[in-house]
Order: C-alpha cells, then sequence, then structure tokens
C-alpha cells in the first residue's frame, strides 16, 4: 500500500471517528445542559486567551469536515491526545540527558497536554480537560521537592525536569498553553494547586533562580520570558507579564521587547543563524500572539516596522532547495521548513501580516496550527492557486543596526539542475553557537549539495553521543576555521577561536550588486581574523546569457601582509574525484594534516605541484560534474584529504576536502573558477561534457585599490572581471594602465565578455 493511500485510509477514519466524538459531544451536552455549561456560555469566558479564542474553536469546529487540511491537522492532535488517556498519565522522576527516556517523555508529556487542550476545545469533551488537569496534578505535587537535575552540566544552567534550563522553558510554554485551553474547566481547589505549586514554582525557577538566562540576549532568555509571560496572561499576574516584557528590572534594557531590538537585524536576520532562527521563532511568535490577544496597545506586530514578519520571511528565504535551513554556525542540517516551529511561526506570520508569499509553503506543511492564526490560514487558502514559493538572490544584513556584515544569496536559474546557490557567509560571530568561518563560501546545484558548511557535530538527543549533546568535535573541528570555505593562515583558526574576541568586530560589507540577472557580485572584508592580515573577498557568479554554459563562480580572494604566512584556502566539496591536470603523490602511511586547529581530524590522503599557471579538480556528484580551476604557481601545493583521523569514537563524517596552499606569502590573492559542467547518465551509460572548460586564468592587476582577472575559456570566450576593492561609490569611473593597456569603468565592478 502505499503512503498516499495509507494517508487517505487513516484521513478516512479520523474523519468518521471526529464525526462521531462530535455527534456524541453534541448529545451530551443537551441531554445534561442542567448539569454542563451550555457552548453559549462557554462562549463568553475570557478563556482561552493565547492562542485560541472560543469563537475561533466553534468556527474550526464547523469548518473540519470540510477542509482537509485542518481536518488532518486536528485529526493528528486528537488521535495524540486519545493514545495519551489510553496509556495513561506518567510524571517520572527526572534523571536522563536529552534522548534518555525521563527526558523524552516529559517532552511528550506537554505535547499530549496541549493536544488533549485543543481536542478539549473542539470537540466539549471533558475527559481531555480532565487528562490535562490530572497530569498537572501530578506535577504540581513533584515539582516544589525536585533538585536541580542529576545529568546538568557546568557549563549549561541546569533545569529541574529536564538537564538544561531550557528545555524547562519549552515545557512551560508549551504547558500553560494547554492550561489555558482548558481553564474553565477546572474547580477552585485544583486551580489553587495547579497554580501555585506548579506554575508559580515554574516561573519562579526560570525567572528568579535563573535569572541570567531569564535575562540573557539569546534563544535561551527567549523561550524563558515568552514562558513566563504567557503563564502571567494565563494567571492573571501582571508582575510575570512585565518582567517578561521589560526584564527582570522592568528597565527594558533585557527582557522581550529587548530580545527583539537586540537579536534581530533590520532585515530581519537572527544573529544565531537560520537554525536557531527556526528554534527561536516559535517563543516569539507565539508570545507575540498573546502579547497581541492581550495587550493589543503594544502593536508588537508593528514593533521595528513589523520586524517580526521579516524575520520569517527571511528565515525562509534561508533555506536550500530542498527546504532545509542553510547549515552554517552549529547547525544540524535534517532541520527543514516543515518543523513545528514554522507552522507555527507562518500561520502567525500570515495571519498578521496577510503576506500571501507565505502560503506556499504553508502548503508544504501540509497542516496548520488549530489556532486563530490557523483558521486564518485557511481562510487565506480557500482561492489560493499555488505559485511555489520564489527564492531571490538578496543581501541580508547583521547585527541590530544591519551594521555587522551579513549574507549574501546568490541565485541563478539553470536549466539542467534547477537553480545554481551559492552563500557568501561575511557575518558577526553569531554568539556561542557561531563559527570562525569569515568570508566563508559553500554552493548548492539544485537540491544537491556542492561544496558545504559542516554545521555542528552532533547527534540531537542520542543518548549515547555524549547525551546528545554537541559532541568535542565541534569543538576542535566544525567551529575551526579549515572546516570552512575559507583561507587558514598559519594553521590556525581566526581570532584564535576565542569567541570573546571575536564578538567585538565583525566583517564589513564593501559593496554588493545582486539585482543584474547574469552578473551577480559582493564583496567584503575582515581584517581582524588574523593579526596583521587584511583579508577581502569577491564573489561573482555569472551567467552567459548568449552561451549554452550554465552560470559559474568567480571567487577572488586578497590577502595583505607586512609578514610572510602559510595560506590555505580549503574546499569542502562533495562527491567522488574524475579528474586532475595535475600529478599528486598519494600519502603512505597517512598522518593527519597538523596537530590542532581541525588539522588534527584531516588525513593528509595526496599532495600535488605543477608547472601550469591553472590547476583543476574536477568530480562528479550525483550527474552532474563540477570543476574548481585555480590560478598557481610552482610553490603552490593542492592538497587532498579527509574527515577522520583522531576521532577514535567516530564522531565525525568522513569528508573529502581540497586545499590550495600557498607558503612564505605576505601579500597573496587566490583565484578560483568554479563551474558545473555536463551530465552522466548511467542508465543510458551516457556522459556529456566531463572536462573543464577553463583554458587559462590570469591575474592583470592585485593591489589595494584595484583586482582584475581574465578568465579565458577554451570555447574563445573571455572574461575580464574589473573590482574597485575600496570604492563605495557606484557612479565613479576607474581608470587603469597595466602594461600599456587601459582598463576603464564605472562603478564598483565591470565584467567584460571579449
Amino acid at each position: 500500500m502505499t503512503y498516499k493511500s495509507n494517508y487517505t485510509i487513516r484521513l478516512r477514519l479520523g474523519s468518521l471517528l471526529l464525526a462521531l466524538v462530535l455527534s456524541i459531544t453534541s448529545f451530551n451536552c443537551k441531554r445534561n445542559q442542567e448539569q454542563e455549561p451550555t457552548e453559549e456560555t462557554i462562549t463568553t469566558s475570557k478563556y482561552p486567551i493565547l492562542g485560541l479564542s472560543s469563537a475561533d474553536a466553534k468556527e474550526i469546529r464547523t469548518l473540519i469536515g470540510s477542509d482537509k487540511i485542518l481536518q488532518a491537522s486536528y485529526v493528528a492532535s486528537q488521535e495524540t491526545a486519545d493514545q495519551a488517556i489510553t496509556n495513561g498519565i506518567e510524571v517520572p522522576l527526572p534523571k536522563d540527558p536529552g534522548g534518555g527516556y525521563t527526558h523524552e517523555k516529559h517532552k511528550r508529556n506537554y505535547h499530549e497536554m496541549y493536544s488533549a487542550g485543543l481536542s478539549y476545545q473542539i470537540t466539549n469533551d471533558k475527559k481531555y480537560a480532565q487528562f490535562v488537569i490530572d497530569m498537572l496534578l501530578q506535577y504540581a505535587a513533584m515539582y516544589p521537592k525536585l533538585p536541580l537535575h542529576p545529568k546538568s552540566k557546568e557549563n549549561h544552567p541546569a533545569g529541574k525536569l529536564f538537564w538544561q534550563g531550557l528545555n524547562e522553558s519549552v515545557w512551560l510554554v508549551n504547558t500553560i498553553q494547554a492550561y489555558d485551553l482548558i481553564y474553565d474547566t477546572v474547580n477552585d481547589e485544583d486551580r489553587k494547586i495547579i497554580e501555585d505549586q506548579l506554575f508559580r514554582n515554574v516561573v519562579e525557577f526560570v525567572s528568579v533562580d535563573s535569572k541570567d538566562t531569564f535575562n540573557r540576549i539569546h534563544n535561551h532568555g527567549t523561550w524563558a520570558v515568552a514562558g513566563v509571560g504567557m503563564t502571567g496572561y494565563v494567571l492573571d499576574d501582571q508582575d510575570m507579564v512585565d518582567r517578561a516584557l521589560y526584564g527582570s528590572n522592568k528597565d527594558k534594557e533585557t527582557g522581550f521587547l529587548k530580545q527583539i531590538d537586540m537579536l534581530f537585524s533590520p532585515d530581519g536576520y537572527y544573529s544565531e543563524g537560520p537554525y536557531y532562527q527556526r528554534y527561536a521563532m516559535m517563543p516569539f511568535m507565539v508570545f507575540a500572539q498573546a502579547i497581541q490577544n492581550n495587550q493589543p496597545d503594544l502593536k508588537i506586530f508593528e514593533h521595528r516596522n513589523q520586524l517580526l514578519g521579516k524575520a520569517v520571511t527571511t528565515v525562509l528565504q534561508l533555506t536550500d532547495e530542498n527546504g532545509a535551513f542553510l547549515p552554517f554556525n552549529d547547525a544540524l542540517k535534517e532541520k527543514n521548513y516543515l518543523t513545528g516551529e514554522m507552522v507555527f511561526a507562518s500561520n502567525i506570520a500570515y495571519a498578521y501580516y496577510k503576506d500571501s508569499a507565505l502560503l506556499p509553503v504553508i502548503l508544504k506543511h501540509q497542516q496548520v496550527s488549530i489556532s486563530s492564526a490557523g483558521l486564518q490560514v485557511i481562510k487565506g487558502l480557500e482561492n489560493y492557486t499555488d505559485t511555489g514559493y520564489v527564492k531571490n538572490s538578496m543581501l541580508i544584513k547583521d547585527g541590530n543596526g544591519g551594521q555587522d556584515g551579513g549574507l549574501a544569496l546568490f541565485r541563478m536559474p539553470n536549466e539542467k539542475d534547477g537553480k545554481l546557490n551559492a552563500i557568501f557567509k561575511f557575518a558577526s560571530q553569531g554568539m556561542g553557537h557561531g563559527h570562525f568561518d569569515r568570508l566563508s563560501l559553500f554552493m548548492y546545484n539544485g537540491k544537491q549539495e556542492i561544496l558545504q558548511d559542516y554545521g555542528a557535530a552532533r547527534f540531537l538527543n542520542v543518548e549515547s553521543k555524549v547525551g546528545g549533546r554537541y559532541l568535542p568535535e565541534n569543538q576542535t573541528w566544525a567551529k575551526q576555521t579549515i572546516a570552512h570555505n575559507t583561507v587558514t593562515i598559519d594553521e590556525k583558526s581566526q581570532f584564535g577561536a576565542n569567541v570573546k574576541k571575536s564578538s567585538t568586530i565583525s566583517p564589513k560589507l564593501v559593496f554588493s550588486h545582486l539585482e543584474n540577472e547574469n552578473v551577480q557580485v559582493v564583496s567584503a572584508i575582515e581584517n581582524n581574523g588574523y593579526e596583521g592580515v587584511e583579508m577581502q573577498r569577491t564573489i561573482a557568479m555569472v551567467k552567459d546569457e548568449k552561451s549554452e554554459r550554465p552560470p559559474f563562480i568567480v571567487d577572488v580572494y586578497n590577502l595583505r601582509s607586512d609578514k610572510s604566512h602559510q595560506y590555505d584556502l580549503n574546499f569542502m566539496y562533495q562527491g567522488h574525484v574524475m579528474e586532475t591536470n595535475f600529478e599528486y603523490v598519494q600519502q603512505n602511511p597517512l598522518k593527519a594534516l597538523g596537530t590542532n586547529n581541525g588539522y588534527q581530524h584531516l588525513w593528509k590522503l595526496a599532495e600535488g605541484t605543477s608547472d601550469n599557471t591553472i590547476a583543476t579538480l574536477t568530480w562528479l556528484n550525483k550527474n552532474t560534474f563540477y570543476s574548481i580551476s585555480s590560478l598557481i604557481n610552482s610553490g603552490s601545493k593542492m592538497i587532498f584529504s579527509k574527515l577522520g583521523a583522531n576521532d577514535p569514537n567516530f564522531n565525525l563524517r568522513n569528508d573529502p576536502s581540497y586545499m590550495i596552499r600557498e607558503k612564505g606569502k605576505s601579500n597573496h590573492t587566490f583565484v578560483n573558477v568554479i563551474e558545473p559542467h555536463g551530465d552522466f547518465d548511467p542508465k543510458l551509460e551516457s556522459v556529456k561534457k566531463p572536462h573543464s572548460d577553463i583554458k587559462d586564468i590570469q591575474l592583470i592587476v592585485a593591489n589595494k585599490e584595484y583586482t582584475i582577472v581574465q578568465i579565458i575559456f577554451k570555447s574563445s570566450q573571455e572574461y575580464t572581471l574589473m573590482l574597485s576593492n575600496q570604492s563605495h561609490d557606484s557612479n565613479k569611473t576607474h581608470k587603469i594602465t597595466i602594461e600599456e593597456k587601459e582598463y576603464q569603468w564605472t562603478g564598483n565592478y565591470n565584467l567584460k565578455l571579449n
């Protein structure tokens, strides 16, 4: 049976079950109307007040039978609640780290309570509300007696239910929503126990005992203030709300509003990167929704020029063609925009901004939140024709004022594979989750990753892998500069891998031009990553509209210093080596490429040299060939390596890399051309254009003012890329004469096709 047919049967069974439950509930309500509150009585209540109003619950109830997405979303929630009731309640004594039984059980508990709360609102069946009450009473009996979690670590603020305090806040965000949904069914005695012994104790722990985290401008702080603020609204405790909004001292130096102001750039970029932006959007959006419902005068969705709406749009743009979040900083590559956090975030964003550009993503979700926002989405989809989610080339600024560098997203159509995508990262450190990867480049062709960012070294919630925490190799490899497609100097990482030092200063944008369909160019500088070395990288994506050649990348990396250094430009390519135009000698026996700063994890496989002026590596990824052609000299070394050295627990992937090494250089310019080409069809046993088309690369000039590069293809096409390395004036005319040949252009750059 196919997944689709199985899903259809499941949905039909769910529909029949839902219809039966609603019919029985309606009958019982009529039969017991003297004992039970009528629906009209329920809808006049203040509650629920966070994400779903009683009026919207009533409307959702009438639409479930006729809307497939709404029906599937609700059926999934009700099935979770029904199964939880069948299984019975278990609130175990916390003892396990992430991934362990008790950790996962407490996570399931808040999901089950929330699902039961939603089921109560839609069916009015009190068994769902009673399930939530009974579980909350068990938590209320246990929580006041709990010590700090036994598996907590010194470098992670501890929780009581969970090994880290972050999870405590996540539990609170979800559980208070469940309580809000069944609030009107709780008698006075149970209410006092639940609120005084449980919620007020959790709030005390999260906001007072863990005050430093609560006031921290960080995703941990975001979850904390959201949980406390939402609890304040439900318990009608304005002091809680004000602390959440304005910080412990209520001086607006910390708290939710300050987090919006400090953690996002004007473009909606979250400084820890898209993986953590995805995670943080949940508390940002659900708390904002609660604020809007309870204190509309704050106009939270208008704050900072509708910043929260921009944040949702930006994080969706920061995904690859598979929908996965771009995996830089501490990111896991499996996360995509189908996650539950993005269901809530996109629904709430659509409800308040009515941005129809979000609807294609919501259709991909094939579910909505059972909430007032989800109801607005269902209405928005009524007459909507899916046109697909559009991802554009764009510059995304970093820093709360847009002053801390940023990201350049290059996207050009490629007839064979969809789009060539390149990401040029010149952003801030990204706090503790950032990597030492300034001026890094990674690339996708359609849905295939070609030049990778490693992301994080972690197996989330896999207990056997350090309790699901970040692995030691996250520090010794994934964060180190050599793990990224940028230059490492003297085998040391940028800023000596010192987060505090790197957080004080950011790269700077020199210029960007991403509007042209055929030529897109961005240049950025980093003059502080290595003492005494000026680094400037310029990336150009080029598509010759007169040629059938796919888009290609020109990568110009200038380094200037008064002292001699070793410059290593490493490319973490994905695929299988096909050929090189240089000779190399394999390393036997294998040994590590270095001793620290990430080099200790690379097995040196081979080293090559060449008397040619260009070195070309060609590899195959799926059905397309790729080549890196590099300007070299007789002293250049081409080094092949693979991850896995000094990795006794097999924590790292065995990914390959290819390095261009220049020793004893003070000033140096790396020039590389990265080109997709050809086709390999194993079914037809057909191969087309498997070789690079680059004939020559020439560096005409490279100084502080200008860089001029000429690229010559075997097809006789010549491209001359002229760059102004310092100018910000797009109207300024530049003129330079080299060997009696004059080069003249206006603006920051010019690409001339000869």
